[in-house]
């Protein structure tokens, strides 16, 4: 990841892509001065940091910071750091092994990896060789499980990154150790046992000790250091929770007859704090919404709810558009493509940074931002980059004004306040379920599908909280 000189903001090329190619992101390239383009265009002479104008040299801005300027994601690291407090509390002295999977759900993977490596997390997880690529090339260099199986391609770049793969049938067994073999040392794996998530790995009992029996048969090429599960229900049905965390005890009481009494396991994520049946007898909980103090609907209507602790969480992310311009509708007319969307005349609407392009897809009549504390609808489908809000509530609103469309408001001293302080009224917040449920997403859904740049508030390089590295997998 690079930061462009003074924007603030720190993101991957993926981040922008298709908007920027992924040079632009590159200081040498945003900062630097270099001419761009082919031969026969102008641009500054070398080192003279900025771009040629009729009226001379203007110090360039990153591409980045043109992309936030406009709208961004925000995480708070010391949010991020208090959820992580929570969960330790939650899981009762079992390790933390912090999701990180899809970019982590959109928030900027490397960034938070330094932030939770610094905090004393001992592992990290995601769910592809790519993703776990982008970590080992940015730095991070605790143990990282990669959860999901990846395609034979990349089974040599597992090795080489050091990541360890999840091993759910024979095929797998055999493609790491042929790796291994041809590397001349082991690969560290995990074995994923299907309980009832039943998106890998044999269901059936034969078959899992079909497995196991090849793992045994290539542990000089595959070592495994635990064992791991899905939960398919833990933020709705505790009877089925605990019907599959029993036969995870078993399958893990298996494997550790087959292959060694060592191995760890880990069953839990977030949700499966709330039911002590999923922590029995494992070593790892796998947080990921969890940390960004976001748990889904039903959650709080467990029986584990009261004891978990987990009500302390806060919300670490937030989103915010700039108000590009603003119309006083005069004529009964429609709004946008095909003028779909009826708007009254003496409605004020404000057209908002936000389209299509960034995911907020439509029409969502339900969907509303906040602007200085006012709720305001969405009117009509968003265009590729933009959107309008009626803000005829708000007579003060203006260009360049910052539109919250999920977690604490932004003031105008430009401080976003919220979080626990927020929903005891130190201001309003669009709270992420509420966001979701007016779009029609799921949490994860929602935090994965608003692409834009992110930026982690409040970073900061000293290590924080418990030190739990002393055990690594």
């Amino acid at each position: 990841m690079r930061s462009g000189p003074g924007s603030g903001v720190r993101l991957q090329w993926l981040d922008v892509v298709p908007y920027f190619p992924r040079g632009a992101l590159d200081d040498s390239l945003c900062g630097s001065g270099r001419p761009a383009g082919r031969a026969g265009r102008t641009g500054p002479s070398p080192g003279s940091g900025g771009r040629m104008t009729g009226t001379g040299v203007v110090p360039r801005r990153s591409l980045a910071s043109l992309a936030a300027a406009r709208l961004e994601k925000t995480v708070s690291a010391d949010a991020v750091r208090h959820n992580l407090a929570v969960l330790r509390a939650a899981a009762g002295g079992r390790r933390i092994m912090p999701v990180l999977k899809g970019d982590a759900y959109g928030l900027g993977a490397p960034a938070l990896a330094d932030l939770l490596v610094a905090a004393g997390v001992p592992a990290l997880a995601v769910d592809t060789v790519a993703e776990g690529a982008v970590l080992r090339e940015h730095g991070i260099g605790v143990p990282i499980l990669v959860m999901d199986v990846d395609v034979a391609d990349n089974a040599e770049d597992c090795a080489r990154y050091r990541l360890m793969p999840a091993v759910a049938g024979p095929e797998q067994v055999g493609r790491h150790s042929a790796v291994a073999r041809r590397r001349g040392e082991p690969v560290t794996a995990w074995l994923r046992t299907n309980v009832g998530f039943n998106r890998f790995g044999p269901r059936e009992e034969r078959d899992v000790d079909a497995v196991l029996d090849g793992l045994h048969r290539a542990r000089a090429a595959v070592r495994v250091a635990g064992v791991f599960a899905h939960l398919s229900s833990s933020a709705t049905d505790p009877g089925e929770t605990a019907e599959q965390a029993e036969v995870f005890r078993a399958r893990v009481g298996r494997a550790r007859a087959v292959l060694g009494g060592h191995l760890t396991a880990s069953l839990a994520a977030t949700h499966g704090l709330l039911h002590p049946a999923a922590l029995r007898g494992t070593d790892w909980v796998r947080p990921g919404l969890g940390l960004h103090g976001l748990l889904l609907p039903g959650s709080r209507d467990l029986p584990g709810w009261a004891g978990s602790g987990l009500g302390r969480l806060r919300p670490a992310v937030a989103v915010r558009a700039r108000v590009l311009d603003l119309l006083t509708v005069t004529r009964a007319e429609g709004l946008g493509y095909d003028r779909s969307a009826a708007v009254a005349p003496g409605r004020r609407l404000a057209t908002v940074a936000i389209g299509f392009s960034r995911g907020l897809t439509g029409p969502a009549p339900a969907f509303t931002g906040l602007l200085r504390g006012r709720s305001c609808p969405m009117v009509g489908r968003p265009g590729m980059d933009c959107a309008q809000f009626d803000v005829t509530a708000v007579p003060d609103a203006r260009p360049g004004d910052w539109m919250t469309l999920l977690g604490p408001e932004r003031t105008g001293d430009g401080v976003a306040r919220g979080g626990e302080g927020a929903a005891r009224g130190g201001g309003p917040v669009r709270a992420a379920s509420d966001v979701g449920a007016e779009l029609g997403l799921t949490l994860y859904e929602l935090l994965a599908a608003l692409r834009m740049p992110v930026r982690l508030e409040g970073a900061a390089p000293a290590a924080q909280g418990d030190d739990e590295s002393a055990a690594p997998p």
